[in-house]
């Protein structure tokens, strides 16, 4: 039988074939798991479970490192101190951070021969306490018969603001009678065996208690830092209210008036 394919016909047809075998096996090749390219995994996780929040340890403030506002009046009273329907509450203290002077000398025993008053004086700091959900500082006063005297207020002897505190009621009413000084009557301040003499300047009856806080910043301004050197102290007014403060401010005297004692 005639075949009527010419030789031309059947080489392409070879070469067809051939071609095609190498296409795939080389497309197997490529297909092969060491030669295909790696691509970047996507997981989705399940949300985490819910957990507590996070919260940074708060640290302890020191009176001598802890920046902090202008004060406020400090508190005087401690809650077996008020009277019963009193529905007063004491101001919080945001404390000054004035460093005492190196050369001054801390007072350790207060006089006020007008009105008979011979007490210790100890020096006194504050605690931060939680008021309205707030931080707050407040100072504290000694329960005892003493005065205490303000922890970075101004030693004595040098430029500044002494402030004492002292309760009028509880605790030894170490100031009980201090609304009976009049300006002019002398304090005496000592640190161990020195004695500084002051004179009384100026006695303030201001209302606290239930006042705005404008009211009861203004009022903060006396236990304030200085430039001039000057004693003052604090307490509540009248006996067993702390509807006020009362606040008497003294200056030094460089010689004791004739007479004094």
């Amino acid at each position: 039988m005639f075949d009527s394919r010419s030789p031309s016909r059947d080489l392409l047809s070879t070469v067809l074939v051939a071609f095609g075998l190498i296409l795939l096996l080389a497309g197997g090749a490529l297909m092969s798991p060491d030669l295909i390219p790696h691509a970047s995994t996507v997981v989705t996780l399940p949300p985490p479970l819910p957990s507590e929040p996070s919260v940074a340890p708060q640290a302890t403030p020191s009176p001598s490192a802890t920046p902090v506002p202008p004060a406020l009046l400090p508190s005087f009273k401690s809650d077996e101190d008020r009277p019963a329907g009193d529905p007063s509450s004491d101001a919080p203290d945001l404390l000054p951070t004035p460093t005492p002077a190196p050369e001054g000398f801390p007072p350790t025993r207060i006089v006020i021969p007008s009105i008979g008053l011979d007490a210790p004086v100890v020096t006194t700091t504050w605690e931060v306490v939680n008021v309205g959900g707030v931080q707050q500082a407040i100072w504290k006063v000694p329960p005892m018969r003493a005065a205490g005297w303000h922890q970075g207020s101004a030693p004595l002897g040098v430029p500044g603001n002494t402030v004492l505190n002292g309760h009028n009621t509880t605790h030894g009413e170490v100031f009980r009678d201090l609304y009976r000084v009049q300006p002019g009557d002398l304090i005496f301040l000592y640190s161990d065996d020195r004695i500084f003499t002051y004179a009384v300047d100026e006695v303030l009856i201001l209302p606290e208690a239930g006042q705005p806080l404008e009211v009861r910043q203004a009022n903060a301004r006396y236990i304030q830092p200085t430039e001039d050197e000057r004693v003052t102290l604090v307490t509540c007014h009248p006996y067993g209210s702390l509807r006020y403060r009362l606040i008497v401010i003294a200056r030094p005297v460089e010689a004791l008036p004739q007479g004094a004692k």
